[in-house]
């Protein structure tokens, strides 16, 4: 019943309506609660993408798009782009339609490997954490780090390793710890949610200051920011708290 009622409501005139109202229930929800699909402890990444297989693997969600359009508007046509952590490869696929770019992804998962592979992508398996000087050949004009830099322990040494293979830049997205939800939610006595299946997805976390200040420690200089996500408007006059999540292009300055 409940179900029926929302699909009716996305397919009515007053859809805009629905979707603002739905999006701040969700918003004032994540104060309080934890994930349903919470799980504590070690999440064997096979067997995640063994449920995505079931469920929106290949699809971009609402924000993922408006990331990948990001991504997109950074490339130019004829530029090798690698991406990190290519996932089920939505994003080069999003990027391929509309630029024409030398594509390759990385995963550590075997299944996302098969099945970007099944989709015409040139993936490889491959474990970040170890030497990227084992995987890569060559350069590229782009390197992209979706959402992945605050999976590692490390990622210093993953950004110093790519500089001999990259020219124009390394495209890193990551959510802002600053965001005022996030704020608001440790006002309350809970740590900021930024993870879905278990807590520790995340090993490293940065706000939009943080972020500027560690970049100029590695010495790479931020030639652009896009605040992608967020409170509409708001996110670009004030994204240090209105921000959800950035891109960012960096520069080697060595």
């Amino acid at each position: 019943m409940l179900t029926t009622l929302k699909k009716t409501l996305r397919e009515s005139p007053i859809r805009p309506i629905y979707l603002g109202v739905a999006r701040r229930y969700r918003q004032l929800k994540r104060l309080f609660i934890y994930p349903d699909t919470a799980q504590v402890g070690q999440v064997d990444y096979d067997v995640y993408w063994d449920s995505k297989l079931k469920d929106s693997i290949g699809q971009l969600s609402e924000w993922r798009r408006r990331r990948a359009q990001v991504f997109t508007d950074l490339v130019s046509d004829g530029d090798r782009v690698l991406d990190l952590g290519v996932g089920d490869g939505a994003l080069l696929l999003y990027m391929l339609k509309q630029k024409r770019i030398e594509a390759l992804g990385l995963d550590v998962s075997a299944k996302a490997v098969e099945y970007c592979r099944g989709q015409g992508l040139n993936v490889i398996l491959a474990d970040i954490n170890r030497p990227i000087s084992d995987f890569l050949e060559g350069q590229y004009d782009y390197i992209i780090c979706s959402e992945i830099i605050e999976h590692l322990p490390d990622p210093e040494s993953l950004l110093h390793s790519l500089r001999p293979f990259v020219r124009k830049g390394i495209i890193v997205s990551i959510p802002n710890t600053g965001y005022h939800q996030h704020r608001l939610r440790l006002l309350l006595g809970r740590f900021p949610l930024q993870w879905v299946v278990t807590p520790g997805e995340h090993l490293r976390f940065w706000t939009r200051a943080d972020f500027h200040w560690w970049a100029r420690q590695l010495g790479f200089s931020i030639v652009q920011e896009v605040p992608y996500e967020g409170t509409p408007g708001l996110k670009a006059l004030w994204p240090s708290l209105f921000a959800a999540a950035f891109v960012y292009v960096l520069k080697d300055q060595k």
